[in-house]
């Protein structure tokens, strides 16, 4: 070969080297994949009433494990079954869960290459012990028919980083290697207990209130009633223009009384009230069969000796009245009663199990029971005449009524408590402190004295701080 020739052949191979590397940094488009999926729904469509059981899981970094949250269809409702079968009652939760894969529109296939799927968060959470780096895991979903047919599964992934809506999603159906984009609300997904359930445990969102009673007081443990020490008893009245506190006991007979504490209280009343509406709990326990039965339908003459376990728990059985068991409980208790006659009572007992050796936070065992308030219903005066002659008869038959009101009125509020009863027979709750010191805060009474009492109930009513055991 002469050498102008291998000069051209020369320069021929640098200019193809020289086209190629530069290529490899020319920002090119990012290529997008053709798919057939595009603006197709990602699954068959469904009835949502055929949706029978609904499984949800995802890992957990934190606590370096996967979290699960199985719920089933028993009868009309749902129930959670990690949690006992306790009742899914956020019926807002159970719908946005059962209703999250209809209609999923395909709005782009992103890749069909496996080693994209950790880019993207849509690895399979099941896959953890073989992913060294977990941040790739996406949540899972699974929805299935009575027969355990899947009507949808999907596992959602990271967001889109510019989508001004925050809706956009990389998800993939499990088995399948490709990922799509679509809109998809991850709050359907949650793995908490306490999103499933109603947090309104005293059942007071359509009734109005007549008085709360927080009693602080404390039992030392293993001493049981005999080492009750009162912090404070404050009675709360609550009206239409909001709520006033009408009476502050103090340990060793010390009262306060109005005059002598506040007339700007109302805030702090309905500070706690609203509290009241939003007992958020992360957990359940199940009383045994024999416990159950005697919360069902309590009575004097019946052997209480299983409520002694209770004990465990920081709750002490100390008599029977007004149709129900009557406690003392570790931590003190808060009672509502309503204009229709029903006092709810919940106790608080003492410290509940940490879920994990990561959670520092605190929780207590909390157990409820409601009965009936008679003095709600006073009796009516029977008329009478000055002389001692009867009284008229639209008099007498006035008066008979209001008796006849009182009874009906009496028999409404006890079958609410039977109602309420029941339901709560079976459980004990497990309430976060924060909640805690919410309903029952801690009161600071040393800088107050008789001859001083407080310019404010916010002087009164300030909740310390909780420093996280270690």
């Amino acid at each position: 070969m002469n050498n102008p020739s291998f000069k051209t052949l020369f320069m021929v191979l640098l200019a193809v080297v020289s086209s190629g590397i530069a290529a490899s940094f020319y920002p090119w488009p990012e290529q997008v994949v053709e798919s057939e999926m595009v603006g197709e729904p990602l699954f068959e469509s469904y009835d949502t009433t055929a949706v029978r059981s609904i499984e949800i899981e995802k890992f957990n970094t934190d606590k370096n494990e996967i979290e699960k949250i199985q719920l089933e269809r028993d009868g009309e409702q749902w129930v959670l079954l990690q949690n006992r079968k306790y009742v899914a009652s956020n019926a807002g939760q159970v719908s946005a869960a059962a209703n999250s894969l209809t209609e999923i529109l395909v709005l782009e296939e992103k890749t069909e290459d496996q080693q994209d799927h950790f880019e993207y968060g849509v690895v399979d959470p099941e896959d953890h012990p073989t992913q060294p780096n977990r941040s790739g895991l996406g949540t899972k979903i699974v929805l299935e028919d009575r027969n355990g047919k899947p009507l949808g599964k999907l596992i959602v992934g990271a967001k889109l980083k510019d989508d001004p809506s925050g809706k956009k999603r990389f998800v993939r159906v499990p088995g399948q290697p490709s990922v799509y984009v679509v809109d998809f609300d991850p709050n359907a997904l949650a793995t908490e207990f306490e999103k499933w359930v109603d947090p309104n445990l005293f059942q007071l969102a359509n009734v109005p209130i007549e008085k709360i009673q927080v009693t602080d007081y404390r039992l030392l443990p293993n001493e049981g009633v005999a080492s009750e020490t009162l912090n404070y008893r404050a009675t709360l009245n609550v009206g239409q223009a909001g709520g006033s506190l009408v009476k502050l006991e103090l340990a060793k007979g010390k009262e306060w009384q109005p005059s002598q504490i506040s007339t700007k209280m109302r805030g702090q009343a309905q500070s706690v009230f609203r509290q009241l509406l939003n007992i958020n709990f992360s957990d359940v326990l199940r009383k045994n069969n024999e416990m159950q039965k005697l919360f069902e339908a309590p009575a004097a003459d019946l052997d209480t000796a299983v409520l002694k376990s209770l004990e465990n728990l920081g709750f002490y059985k100390v008599g029977f009245a007004n149709g129900v068991y009557l406690f003392k409980s570790s931590g003190g208790e808060v009672s509502v009663t309503t204009k229709d006659g029903l006092k709810v009572t919940m106790y608080i007992g003492g410290l509940a199990r940490r879920s994990s050796e990561e959670d520092l936070r605190l929780s207590y065992h909390v157990l409820f029971s409601a009965e009936v308030d008679a003095s709600v219903f006073p009796m009516p005066k029977k008329p009478t005449s000055d002389d001692g002659s009867e009284v008229d008869a639209q008099v007498n038959k006035e008066y008979l009524k209001k008796v006849a009101d009182r009874t009906n009125a009496l028999k409404a509020a006890n079958l609410r408590a039977s109602a309420f009863n029941r339901f709560y027979a079976e459980w004990v709750y497990v309430v976060p402190e924060s909640v805690i010191n919410g309903i029952r805060p801690d009161l600071d009474f040393a800088s107050l004295s008789p001859s001083n009492p407080a310019s404010s109930i916010g002087d009164l009513l300030k909740v310390k701080p909780t420093t996280p055991q270690k």
